[in-house]
């Protein structure tokens, strides 16, 4: 398996995914945790487990010698331009399968980060733990409860997925 960009993008994202995860830790230890910090973390590791998700799409297009990987925007396309190209590889199925679940991890994981872009709506003003007002808001329908564990479960998944896939992909 050659060494890819897009390899090199989501170790990074993956890395920084666990970054923020041990911050979560250390502040928990030091008791200097309140929710807007834990809403911060879980909504800034499910951007980047996103991003590795993408990546490692095309990064699975490219292992496959797809002619343009940037045309994977998603493991729908992803299997149909490989398909076309006469190849149905075992990891775009497992993609598209984890992708295209609702109830998979990987749609819980996409589900949550488009709720990222939904604008809340504002109930009430309340204070702060620095006693300055802020304004509470709801985001209509079904929300997300951002929670630090769902999204340490999210990044071991998506670590593991990743760390089997390339071993799959390694040419002998």
């Amino acid at each position: 398996m050659a060494l890819s960009a897009y390899m090199s993008a989501v170790n990074q994202k993956l890395l920084f995914a666990a970054q923020l995860l041990a911050t979560d830790i250390k502040a928990s230890l030091s008791g200097q945790q309140d929710s807007h910090q834990v809403t911060a973390i879980a909504q800034s590791v499910t951007l980047q487990l996103q991003r590795a998700w993408c990546w490692h799409l095309q990064d699975v297009a490219a292992n496959y010698k797809m002619q343009d990987p940037e045309a994977v925007i998603d493991a729908t396309s992803l299997r149909r331009l490989l398909a076309e190209e006469g190849k149905t590889p075992g990891e775009a199925i497992e993609l598209h399968e984890l992708e295209t679940d609702e109830k998979s991890w990987v749609g819980q994981l996409l589900n949550a980060h488009r709720h990222l872009y939904v604008v809340p709506v504002a109930r009430r003003a309340e204070m702060d733990a620095n006693r300055l007002p802020m304004i509470a808001v709801d985001v209509s329908g079904d929300s997300i409860d951002w929670d630090i564990e769902q999204a340490r479960l999210w990044f071991e998944r998506m670590q593991e997925l990743v760390d089997r896939q390339r071993d799959m992909m390694i040419e002998f």
